[in-house]
């Protein structure tokens, strides 16, 4: 062989081991929404969560690992729908200002809710008169700045009401009472029990509604859900709730309250997620960001648990728990 032959054979590439190739790609994200990123991410999330949950459990005020966690959650939410719709009607130009605006207005509730929450973790006293008045303010300051919206124009003012309306009442009311409920004494068991019961409910109500289902239950906000995928979501929400309970809760709510409750916070997931739909198809938009490759942004993947918070704490109030 001549020394050209031999430089030739060395400059050709090596060959890759014919097992990692196939390892390494089941490990990485195409990018483009498949099962595999959707997988992935889950996958992802789970440890993290997983992490999180052993330290919060084992070091002194842990907690406040889970209401920083349920804080992220609800401002970050806030966040992408004021992304959504903080852009000029005509040039699409971004409209920092108002959109700066907007945003403190819709998240004041889940910032005071983050400071009770700390201070109840912190000092076992959380008062819910601050919520309270956070979240009136927030409420009569989005309606003044929709009144100021259509000063001249009343689509304007209809435009506005119609996005940050169904905003408010998730973002607004129900966020923060996730902020609330991750700081009680059992807030680490209820956040995961929500998370449960949320994520079976998805489940269920996916892969019903792909095989078995026929009744659209609202083509307009979103046009996969099947009537008979959300009634297997409800199902399997229930079991799982009831299941979780006994599992996790201890003795916090006899079986006949954990299928009660589990029930109506299925409910009101399924519901979150159609507002959630509601505000996507206002701004002609898959997702309401890109935090999760293949399953889109924070709200994408946590409306449902914000939805079901506020029935969880007021079952709560009621059996005098809270």
């Amino acid at each position: 062989m001549s020394s050209l032959d031999a430089t030739a054979d060395s400059e050709k590439p090596k060959s890759r081991s014919t097992v990692s190739n196939p390892l390494l790609s089941a490990f990485t994200f195409d990018h483009t929404g498949s099962l595999k990123d959707r997988l992935l991410t889950a996958l992802i999330v789970l440890s993290v969560a997983f992490g999180l949950t052993v330290i919060a459990l084992m070091v002194p005020y842990g907690q406040l690992l889970a209401v920083t966690f349920a804080a992220g959650v609800a401002v970050m939410s806030v966040f992408e729908v004021v992304r959504l719709f903080a852009r000029d009607e005509a040039t699409l130009a971004y409209r920092p200002i108002a959109g700066a605006l907007t945003f403190v207005v819709l998240s004041l509730p889940s910032l005071v809710a983050t400071l009770s929450a700390v201070d109840r973790v912190v000092r076992g006293q959380g008062a819910s008169e601050p919520l309270l008045v956070a979240t009136v303010i927030s409420g009569v300051s989005l309606m003044v700045m929709q009144v100021l919206a259509g000063r001249e124009r009343l689509e304007d003012g209809a435009r506005f009401s119609e996005r940050f309306t169904p905003a408010f009442l998730l973002l607004g009311i129900c966020a923060p009472q996730l902020v609330v409920a991750s700081s009680l004494p059992l807030g680490v068991n209820l956040f995961w029990w929500i998370a449960g019961l949320v994520a079976l409910n998805d489940a269920g109500a996916y892969f019903v509604g792909r095989s078995l289902g026929k009744t659209k239950l609202a083509p307009a906000l979103s046009p996969n859900k099947t009537v008979e995928g959300s009634v297997a979501g409800l199902v399997i929400g229930v079991v799982a709730g009831v299941g979780f309970g006994k599992l996790i809760l201890g003795g916090l709510w006899s079986t006949g309250m954990l299928a009660s409750v589990a029930l109506l916070a299925t409910l009101a997931a399924q519901g979150g997620d159609l507002s959630k739909s509601y505000l996507k198809r206002l701004r002609g938009v898959k997702d309401t960001g890109a935090f999760f490759p293949g399953h889109g942004g924070i709200l994408d993947r946590f409306d449902g648990m914000i939805a079901a918070a506020p029935v969880v704490v007021v079952a709560l109030v009621l059996s005098g728990v809270l």
